[in-house]
Formats: structure tokens, sequence, C-alpha cells
């Protein structure tokens, strides 16, 4: 709660620099376009469940996407939602009729940060089809052979879901969460999934 408050009261400001602007200044605008992913880097992950991501998390990016897990600054995020989708737009075209969904943060994170930052990446039309039951292990800091070694959560999923969706989250490292959800989807129902991140380790 004292987040959504901070957020009412506090300016807008870049979410990677601190300038006085709506998501991104200029100058950060400009930074993030040389870490961009040529057609959003296509990976399969697992069967059926494509990821592609629209930046490397390096820089600019990924000092943006810390900074909107802080408490009193998710209203940057809505900005970096708007920007991941202008960026892969033509890449996600064939999708862009399915549902969008994310991943959860379990209760105890939601407080922690004050939102679920993928959900706001994911916009207002996204619906909730998933239920993380467990957080998997604190990745930040971590080399790519101790991420692998954490457990990704567990997920549970809800009712209706549908043939085909597109799975936001804010950063993908290993994979391996993405594919414990993307499982959870498929265990429901789901035949192709699209994993969608702002960012991934490359």
């Amino acid at each position: 709660m004292a987040g959504l408050v901070l957020d009412l009261v506090l300016p807008e400001r870049c979410a990677a620099c601190g300038a006085c602007a709506d998501g991104l200044c200029t100058r950060c605008r400009r930074a993030a376009a040389d870490l961009c992913l040529p057609a959003g880097a296509p990976v399969r992950i697992a069967p059926s469940v494509i990821a592609v991501a629209a930046y490397r998390y390096e820089g600019v990016i990924a000092r943006a996407i810390r900074s909107v897990k802080r408490p009193g600054r998710h209203a940057a995020a809505a900005h970096l939602g708007a920007l991941l989708w202008a960026q892969l737009e033509p890449v996600v075209a064939a999708g862009a009729s399915w549902p969008r969904t994310w991943i959860p943060s379990t209760a105890s994170r939601r407080r922690q940060r004050g939102a679920d930052i993928p959900h706001l990446l994911a916009g207002d039309d996204a619906v909730a089809l998933l239920r993380r039951v467990r957080q998997g292990g604190d990745q930040t800091g971590l080399d790519a052979v101790r991420r692998r070694a954490l457990p990704p959560g567990d997920f549970q999923p809800g009712h209706g879901v549908p043939p085909q969706v597109v799975l936001v989250d804010d950063v993908r490292t290993t994979g391996a969460t993405a594919r414990a959800a993307a499982m959870a989807l498929q265990s429901a129902g789901a035949e192709r999934v699209l994993v969608v991140t702002l960012a991934a380790v490359t």
C-alpha cells in the first residue's frame, strides 16, 4: 500500500537514471536502443514454448528493471511495457490475438515489492492464469551456473487456460522459471506458449 501511495505522490522519474521522465528519458532510450535483441532472439525453451526478449539485460535496461521493483517506482513499469510491445511488435504479430498472462510472484514477494511487475508489463488486458505457490531462489548477483541450480518455483494454473498464450515476465535468465510456468499452462490445456520478456541474459 505504501508503494502505491508513493507512486501517486512522487514525480515520474526515468527508471534508469532518475531524471524527470516517463519510463525512460531520451538519453536512456538512446542507450537502450544499443541493447535491442534482433527479432527478439527467439529460443525454444520447451516443447511448443518459444521465448523472445526485447533487450539484453545490461546497462540502462538492467537498472530500469531493478528500479521498478522498488516500492514507489512502479508507475514506470507501464511505460517499460509500452517499450516492450513496441520493440517486439513485428515479432509477436502472429500471437497478437492470443491472451496475455504473466508470471506471478508469491503473495509475500508482491507485498515486499508493492506490485507484480510482470503484470504491469503485460498491460491492463492481461488475464491471471497462474498462481505461484512457491518462490524460486533470488537470482540477483548469481552467475549462470548457480542460477540454473536454483529451483524455479511452483505454479498452479487456473481454469479456462486457452490453447495459445503469451506469457510475460520482466527478465529471462536461464529460462527455468518461464519453462516451469509454461508447463503449468500446458498441463491445463495450452498447446502453444510464447514467453515475452523485457530483457534476457545473453
